[in-house]
């Protein structure tokens, strides 16, 4: 598992650094992007939660007493 991730990653960077125009001295970027692209691929498929849909809340009438007034 170790070596087909490594493997393609440095794939990806590769690509990155060709359709970047081949400009040395960005191999650490290079690198870290192809990696998050990477995580992104692999990561685990979850279903999303459905939320539930919000409760109307009644409105609070304040009241201050009439002498306060």
């Amino acid at each position: 598992m170790e070596v087909e991730y490594e493997q393609e990653v440095r794939e990806l960077a590769y690509r990155i650094w060709e359709q970047g125009g081949c400009l040395h001295g960005y191999d650490v970027q290079h690198w870290l992007k192809a990696e998050a692209i990477w995580q992104e691929k692999h990561r685990p498929k979850s279903k999303p939660r459905r939320s539930k849909p919000l409760k109307k809340r009644k409105s609070r009438k304040t009241s201050t007493p009439e002498g306060e007034l």
